[in-house]
């Protein structure tokens, strides 16, 4: 936490966050602000409490994660796009003790959450940063799903935090996400900073004390003006947003300006589309892989690796080699299991092993293909749990029964499918049913794209 902040006062009057708008921060700027949200925390009784986060990306979404981190607190993020369902029984089960949120979330929880906005911004008193925060105390509680009233949910510790941190750091400063990094550098917040790229863009970017544009979200013609601008030389996208990007230069050829890393992860890129991509983005695309529980990242597909395969590399389909930073190995069952201090403590064994539940090979040059999963985990780009979306259809009257699994999709790496078990009787409007009852109480990416209805006998 101190080298964050301390950063941020190195880069003194030197703007290091502004969004499309005109709104901007300087790091002194941004400091005052994290401690003036920190203070009003603090004087509605949360200092050091299980916060709930609930945010689109903005200047204020980033303050806001940094003001819990000053007070010593947990941040319990939920995806801008849940349902206030959902989000309320996220934050029960994890026994949240206060909410902060935009105001475009505000109205869907209860009249206690503190509103922090851009254009409505917590001004408190000036706090001082809580000192000496144990390791083990959770930084982020990152939600998978709420099943039966329970969370399964990712504890990531300060400890775990904080070693992110660094090695994300090392991987951009060493050239382990590609050559040519220096102090001219500008990171493109993109995805929603709950996800992966709080962990290996936006929040490492501000340890470093560097600047970074913050968008709502993805479009494709701003990204692309984005580039061309030539401001940005970093982002970090999830596959279908990289696939997207090379379809547009497909038709629209244009100027990627000083892009010189785009990192992108989360479900497997298909080989033809792969191949367009890594010639349309020529010595920019990093492939990373990780697990929220294991480290992000764990191993890196890098720049020169892509624009091999750009010209018929066979190692389409490889995640990349292992990180020097973490302990890597494939068990007997091929399973992946890491160990390094990125490993969350909750998911290690007695030696502090963390196995990833993927199912993988290693060739002769170091690099890991992965096969499978040992759960029933769907990776749409998004981790998608079947259990916690056949438990809400099964709330549904006329199922009596259910089964939630992921099929291969040629653009999603998986897309998920209902099979729904139904009387005769009862399947007339059933499927609507049930898709209008998902919509109400889970987020748009857990609901299933496709539903087949079965005769229960």
């Amino acid at each position: 936490m101190t080298k964050t902040f301390d950063a941020l006062r190195t880069a003194g009057d030197r703007v290091v966050l502004r969004d499309l708008d005109g709104r901007d921060r300087t790091g002194n700027e941004l400091l005052e602000s994290v401690s003036q949200i920190a203070g009003t925390l603090v004087d509605t009784g949360l200092k050091e409490a299980v916060i709930g986060c609930w945010y689109t990306n903005s200047i204020a979404a980033v303050e806001a994660a940094l003001a819990i981190e000053w007070i010593g607190g947990t941040r319990v993020p939920v995806d801008p796009n849940s349902t206030a369902l959902e989000a309320q029984s996220t934050w029960a089960a994890a026994r949240v003790q206060g909410y902060i949120t935009d105001i475009s979330h505000a109205g869907q929880v209860d009249g206690t959450a503190i509103v922090h906005d851009d254009r409505q911004p917590a001004h408190g008193r000036f706090v001082p940063p809580v000192e000496n925060v144990p390791d083990s105390r959770t930084h982020l509680l990152y939600p998978r799903a709420v099943q039966s009233g329970e969370l399964l949910g990712v504890p990531i510790s300060y400890g775990n935090w904080e070693t992110t941190m660094s090695v994300n750091e090392s991987l951009y400063r060493t050239g382990g996400y590609g050559p040519g990094f220096g102090d001219d550098e500008c990171f493109l917040t993109v995805q929603q900073i709950m996800h992966g790229t709080g962990l290996v863009g936006t929040f490492p970017f501000i340890r470093m004390g560097l600047p970074q544009i913050v968008v709502p979200g993805f479009d494709v013609g701003v990204v692309l003006d984005l580039f061309a601008s030539g401001e940005v030389t970093s982002t970090m996208m999830v596959t279908a947003m990289v696939e997207r990007i090379a379809d547009r230069l497909q038709t629209d050829p244009r100027s990627t300006g000083r892009l010189r890393r785009l990192l992108y992860g989360g479900a497997p890129m298909p080989r033809e589309k792969l191949v367009s991509a890594a010639k349309k983005l020529p010595g920019t695309l990093v492939q990373v892989y990780g697990r929220l529980e294991g480290g992000w990242p764990l191993a890196i597909l890098d720049q020169h690796a892509h624009d091999a395969i750009a010209v018929g590399d066979p190692r389409v389909g490889s995640c990349g080699r292992p990180i020097a930073e973490s302990d890597f190995m494939l068990r007997p069952s091929g399973e992946i299991a890491v160990r390094s201090g990125m490993v969350v403590q909750q998911f290690s064994d007695s030696d502090q092993w963390c196995g990833l539940g993927d199912i993988a090979s290693a060739d002769d040059d170091g690099f890991i293909y992965i096969h499978g999963r040992l759960d029933r985990m769907i990776n749409t780009g998004y981790h998608v749990y079947p259990a916690e979306i056949e438990e809400a259809i099964r709330a549904v009257p006329g199922v009596i029964d259910v089964e939630v699994k992921g099929i291969p999709d040629p653009n999603r790496g998986e897309r998920v499918v209902a099979v729904v078990r139904a009387r005769p009787e009862q399947q007339t409007g059933l499927v609507d049913a049930v898709d209008r009852h998902l919509r109400t109480v889970l987020a748009a990416y857990k609901v299933p794209r496709e539903y087949m209805l079965i005769d229960a006998t």
